[in-house]
C-alpha cells in the first residue's frame, strides 16, 4: 500500500495526527473556559511552592526578603536533633492514625450496612458525628476528657482499677497514644463515607450467590467485599496520609508539642520554627520534608496495592 493510499484512508476515517495547534483551534472554547480556572490555580497553588522552594535556600524571616544561603537550611534540618525527633514521631503517628481509621472506619461502614434503612440515618449521622466537628473543638473536648484533675477518664480509671490513674497528656507514653486516638476519633469518619459508598454499590446478586455456594458470612466479605474496596482504599490511604502529616490544629490544642517537646510533630515543629522563631526560610524546609513524606507514602500505597489488586483479576 502506498504512502499516499495509508494517508488518504487516515484522512478519510478523520485518523490524520492533529498538531496542538489544530487541537487548540478545534476545541478553543474549551480552551477558553480553561484559562480563568488555570491561572488561578497558578496564582495560589504553583506560584507558592515555586516560592516556598525558592525560599528553602535563603535566610528569609518575618519582615524580611533575607539572602541566599544555599543549602544551609537543609543542613541545619538534618543536624537537628528536635527535627530528627520530630520526623520520626510523625512517622508514627501518620501511620497509626491512618491505619486506625481505615479500621475503625471500615467497621463503621460494615455497621452501617447491616443496619435497616428506616434506622440507618440517625445512625450514620452519630457515628460520623466527630468527622463534621472542627478539629479545634475536637482538640478541647479530648483535653478536657483526660484533663488529670477532672477529667472524666482519669475519674472512670480510679473507679475501676482503683489506683491512681496516668498522666494521658504528660507522661509515660499515654501522650503518644492519646494523640493517636483523639486523631483517629476525629477523622475515622471520612474513611467510614467511603467504604460505606463503596459498599452500598457492590450488586446484591454476587452476595447470593456466594450464600448459595456455602460461602460463611466471612468468606463473603473476604471474596466479595474486599475486591470492591481496593480502589476506595487507594483513595483513603493517600490522602488520609497526606492530611495526618499536615495536621495541627488539634495535637496542638492537646499537647502543643509538650510537655516540653515530647509530643513534637513537623507540623507544630514547621509553626514554632516560622512564627515563634520567625525563621521562615527554615520553616519551608520543614514543610518540604512534609511533603516528601505525603509523597512517598502515596507512591508505596499505590504500587502495592496495584499489586494485590491483581490477584482478583
Amino acid at each position: 500500500m502506498s504512502q499516499e493510499s495509508a494517508q488518504a484512508i487516515r484522512r478519510k476515517y478523520g485518523l490524520e495526527e492533529k498538531t496542538i495547534l489544530d487541537r487548540m483551534k478545534e476545541h478553543w472554547i474549551g480552551y477558553l473556559f480553561i484559562i480563568p480556572t488555570f491561572v488561578m490555580f497558578t496564582l495560589l497553588f504553583y506560584f507558592p511552592i515555586a516560592r516556598g522552594v525558592f525560599l528553602t535556600f535563603t535566610n528569609t524571616r518575618l519582615g524580611g526578603s533575607g539572602e541566599f544561603v544555599g543549602l544551609e537550611n537543609y543542613t541545619w534540618m538534618v543536624t537537628n536533633d528536635l527535627f530528627q525527633f520530630a520526623f520520626g514521631w510523625t512517622l508514627v503517628f501518620v501511620f497509626g492514625t491512618t491505619f486506625l481509621q481505615l479500621a475503625i472506619g471500615l467497621l463503621a461502614a460494615l455497621l452501617l450496612s447491616e443496619v435497616v434503612r428506616g434506622r440507618r440515618e440517625w445512625l450514620s449521622a452519630i457515628i460520623m458525628s466527630p468527622y463534621f466537628s472542627a478539629p479545634l473543638a475536637g482538640g478541647v473536648i479530648w483535653m478536657w476528657f483526660l484533663n488529670s484533675d477532672f477529667g472524666m477518664l482519669p475519674r472512670l480509671w480510679v473507679d475501676l482499677f482503683n489506683s491512681p490513674a496516668p498522666s494521658f497528656l504528660a507522661s509515660g507514653v499515654w501522650p503518644y497514644v492519646s494523640l493517636i486516638v483523639a486523631q483517629s476519633w476525629h477523622d475515622y469518619g471520612y474513611a467510614g463515607i467511603i467504604y460505606a459508598a463503596a459498599i452500598v454499590g457492590i450488586p446484591r446478586e454476587q452476595y447470593e450467590a456466594a450464600a448459595l455456594a456455602g460461602a460463611s458470612r466471612l468468606r463473603r466479605f473476604r471474596d466479595v467485599t474486599l475486591p470492591h474496596l481496593v480502589t476506595p482504599t487507594i483513595i483513603i490511604l493517600a490522602l488520609r496520609t497526606a492530611w495526618n502529616v499536615a495536621e495541627f490544629a488539634q495535637p496542638f490544642e492537646l499537647t502543643g508539642g509538650g510537655p516540653g517537646t515530647k509530643t513534637m510533630l513537623l507540623s507544630i515543629f514547621t509553626y514554632q520554627t516560622a512564627y515563634v522563631n520567625l525563621n521562615f526560610g527554615r520553616a519551608y524546609t520543614i514543610g518540604l520534608a512534609m511533603v516528601a513524606v505525603s509523597m512517598t507514602a502515596a507512591i508505596f500505597y499505590v504500587t502495592v496495592i496495584q499489586e494485590e489488586e491483581e490477584l482478583y483479576v
